[in-house]
């Protein structure tokens, strides 16, 4: 079975200062008014909040979507995006990256952490909810590019020295819903 990546389809900051040494180069854009309000934290993802991993998965998401509203996938441009992301993670992301400029993103994918573990004391696994589709929208008419689909998927985040970065985001392909993931909207 070949695995299907995903662009992860969001930040305390003081959580996403934990994972990145540095800010994002990419000014946010100006968001139109939302169409349906910014949900705070689910009982399910309130508890992984502290998390410094999770930190670390929720400020690539935010960096993400700032690369892809700048409308850029050159690593030099995008040093924010770049220090969330180990070196075999950037391979991965900003190909994918890439793939999906030209669209909006109104915030960062919507996710929810299902579970965590340790396998050591330098990695996390996270499970996920991601609304995988159905969240940017066109440039123009501001609507969704696709309808609204949920997945599940797995993320390994790992320690490098201090920090906390991306390795490798993977669909995993089971079902999630709505009520599973944080929203957040620029």
């Amino acid at each position: 079975m070949s695995r299907t990546r995903v662009l992860v389809p969001a930040l305390v900051l003081a959580v996403a200062l934990t994972a990145c040494s540095r800010t994002s180069d990419v000014a946010p854009p100006v968001a139109a008014a939302p169409t349906t309000p910014s949900v705070g934290p689910t009982a399910a993802t309130a508890e992984f909040d502290g998390d410094a991993a999770v930190g670390a998965f929720r400020a690539y998401l935010r960096e993400q979507a700032l690369a892809v509203n700048a409308g850029t996938a050159d690593p030099a441009q995008l040093p924010g995006f770049t220090a969330t992301l180990t070196a075999a993670g950037q391979q991965w992301a900003l190909a994918l990256l890439a793939d999906n400029l030209g669209d909006r993103m109104p915030g960062p994918y919507p996710s929810g952490v299902l579970g965590s573990t340790r396998p050591s004391a330098d990695r996390v696994d996270l499970s996920l909810c991601l609304q995988d589709r159905g969240w940017q929208v066109n440039r123009t008419t501001g609507r969704p590019v696709n309808a609204a689909h949920f997945a599940t998927a797995s993320a390994v985040v790992v320690r490098v020295g201090e920090r906390w970065l991306v390795d490798d985001v993977v669909s995993d392909g089971g079902q999630c819903s709505a009520s599973d993931v944080t929203v957040e909207r620029f």
